[in-house]
């Protein structure tokens, strides 16, 4: 009866720790999502306290060094988490993403590759393939996948539009490229004014360059590019080619 007693006993106590693993590393991602990174990062340690090896609070802690820019300390951890689940893509997604954001375009290419051999049917993956193909200079290969995500028409078929624009710009299909971002521009996508605003550059049409741009900084004026267009603008200004 004792010996019941105490499986029992250590049933439940490890059905307690995994269930308050799982809340912890619920509530980090949460955080995560919102840049509470200390809070986050206060989370997956607790879940690691519960669990000594939880996968997904390794991968999580990862991905709060990744926020902070503290590339060997990501790296180490995400090489953690695909040791212990060599099966699932996130770790290698994420290794892919950090590298891209390196400079270490091969490297992410490599990566993005491990994560699609492991779920092939998510277009985020596909997307990720595109852009390291890109940052890597293979335009072709990058198209492909841009244009698979665009076919599938879900989420990420927005950015692979622009994405693919920008292949067509620099394969000399400058054309394709307006026709391809003008209905996301019309739709109000601020990334496709900018890339209209590049053709219209390459094309020196410097007013209709000047009006994306502005259309740019008006739907997004702390956007990615807005100090690109503001510098752009500037000297458009300056030359007389485009006057506000």
């Amino acid at each position: 009866m004792a010996i019941i007693l105490s499986l029992i006993i250590m049933l439940c106590a490890s059905e307690f720790e995994e269930i308050s693993a799982r809340l912890c590393l619920d509530s980090g991602m949460a955080l995560l999502e919102q840049g509470l990174l200390e809070q986050a990062e206060r989370e997956f340690n607790r879940a690691l306290e519960f669990d000594g090896s939880c996968p997904e609070a390794i991968l999580g802690l990862g991905m709060v060094q990744r926020a902070r820019e503290s590339w060997p300390g990501a790296v180490e951890s995400f090489r953690q988490f695909i040791a212990l689940a060599p099966d699932d893509h996130r770790g290698f997604l994420q290794l892919s993403g950090l590298y891209l954001e390196t400079g270490k375009a091969d490297s992410a290419v490599l990566m993005a590759d491990s994560a699609f051999s492991r779920l092939p049917t998510d277009p985020g993956i596909w997307l990720q393939c595109g852009r390291t193909r890109h940052a890597a200079d293979d335009l072709w290969g990058a198209e492909s996948w841009y244009s698979r995500v665009l076919q599938e028409n879900g989420e990420g078929s927005r950015e692979s539009a622009c994405l693919l624009a920008e292949v067509y710009r620099r394969t000399d299909r400058s054309q394709a490229a307006e026709q391809l971002l003008l209905p996301y521009a019309d739709a109000g996508y601020s990334p496709a004014w900018w890339g209209l605003a590049r053709v219209y550059l390459q094309w020196n049409d410097y007013l209709r360059a000047g009006q994306a741009m502005d259309m740019y900084l008006y739907l997004s004026p702390e956007g990615f590019y807005a100090d690109s267009a503001f510098l752009v603008l500037e000297e458009l200004g300056e030359s007389g080619n485009y006057i506000r």
